[in-house]
């Protein structure tokens, strides 16, 4: 009886720990400015100075944001995220705050730059690609707007020249593919 007590003992107080669920998500899609590094970690954006220290979380509304990149002098971060069922672009204060909504359509739109002179916003979307699976470049004022279309036919992941009138930039990609490898009927 003694046995069984302590066995009945030891699982109880066991069996949280064996129970208990890590949360391992990684840090996700940094970007550094001149004092300070942001990433989405958990499905919110974090801030922590570049020197180290403790990271402070600068959203938390229900949704995902992703993809954070610096403004060129470091006072805002654009960055996507999904608060209505779309993946939209936003622009946030470094120090915090309501990010503000800069694109407004029904397919999902990934940032991907800030021009140098942080006139405007790049990014991609299928918007009107004729294809959902392949996105295209669109700029955009951090303010909102009418979006342009870059002359470029298909584009994912880019970088801009310092003046801004020259990209590099890769047309397809098979990152964000969630057909890749699928076996099914």
């Amino acid at each position: 009886m003694i046995r069984f007590l302590m066995l009945s003992l030891s699982l109880v107080l066991v069996s949280p720990v064996l129970l208990a669920q890590v949360d391992a998500r990684m840090l996700q899609y940094p970007d550094v400015s001149q004092t300070q590094i942001v990433f989405s970690y958990a499905g919110d954006l974090w801030v922590v100075p570049k020197e180290g220290g403790t990271a402070l979380r600068l959203s938390s509304p229900a949704g995902e944001e992703l993809y954070p990149q610096f403004s060129p002098d470091g006072s805002k971060i654009a960055y996507s995220a999904d608060y209505d069922g779309n993946q939209e672009v936003y622009v946030i204060p470094t120090m915090g705050g309501m990010g503000k909504r800069v694109t407004y359509h029904g397919m999902a739109d990934r940032i991907v730059d800030w021009y140098p002179d942080g006139s405007k916003l790049l990014y991609a979307s299928s918007m009107s690609s004729g294809r959902q699976r392949y996105d295209q470049f669109y700029s955009v004022a951090p303010t909102g707007g009418m979006p342009d279309q870059l002359p470029v036919p298909y584009g994912e992941m880019a970088s801009l020249s310092p003046d801004g009138k020259k990209i590099a930039y890769t047309a397809m990609t098979q990152a964000f593919r969630t057909w890749k490898r699928y076996r099914g009927g």
